[in-house]
């Protein structure tokens, strides 16, 4: 497989966040890979499902494995986060303007909940240790606050033969009342990926997000 370099400063960024671009790809890859074994029969989501927990299931065991990090799972959010308890990564899926860079900025595709909100406002998060998955050891207030929430933000696009996927890892600001996210903190634009288009699917691109948004009428 050819060297793809990260854009920028880029992988210097990356490395002060513990994180590498080869460890984003590998997330992207296996979600892309994932999503090729669903079958007609599952529901129209399904290759989109997929994606999204190969995405996660990758990213969380490369970073426990490489860099000693730990899964972080609160309210049906699917994170991983650093040894110092600083800063913890999830996936999600954005729109068009993903992985371009300014003046474009993305949004995420999907409306989330509460629970997403407060957690990048630096609300209540329950941090689970790898040793022992049903007790989970809640973080100190200080620890909280301290933690940012960074997102591997990917949008997928198909354009003839070829399926390309436009990637960020970046650090929300805020969510929206209606349940965006529309601005950023800061943003790390990643290499493109490009695949053959062998599936034919619906497009849509789950993000494993299960929160339901209420609004008052």
């Amino acid at each position: 497989m050819a060297l793809i370099e990260v854009p920028g400063d880029s992988a210097e960024r990356l490395a002060a966040l513990g994180m590498k671009w080869e460890y984003c790809e590998r997330a992207i890859r296996a979600g892309e890979a994932a999503r090729r074994e669903a079958t007609p029969t599952e529901p129209p989501t399904a290759p989109g499902l997929r994606d999204w927990i190969a995405r996660v299931g990758m990213l969380r065991y490369t970073m426990i494995i490489e860099e000693g990090w730990t899964p972080l799972n609160h309210k049906n959010m699917a994170l991983v986060v650093n040894p110092d308890q600083t800063v913890a990564i999830g996936v999600l899926a954005g729109d068009a303007g993903t992985g371009w860079p300014a003046p474009h900025k993305p949004r995420s595709r999907y409306p989330k909940g509460q629970a997403f909100a407060n957690a990048v406002a630096g609300g209540d998060l329950t941090l689970f240790s790898t040793a022992d998955a049903g007790h989970p050891e809640v973080l100190e207030p200080e620890r909280i606050e301290a933690l940012d929430l960074w997102l591997l933000l990917t949008n997928r696009v198909r354009q003839g033969e070829n399926v390309t996927v436009y990637s960020e890892l970046s650090r929300p600001e805020s969510v929206s009342s209606t349940g965006y996210i529309v601005d950023w903190l800061d943003r790390m634009i990643l290499p493109r990926l490009t695949f053959e288009a062998v599936l034919v699917d619906d497009g849509r691109n789950e993000d494993g997000g299960f929160d339901v948004l209420v609004e008052e009428i």
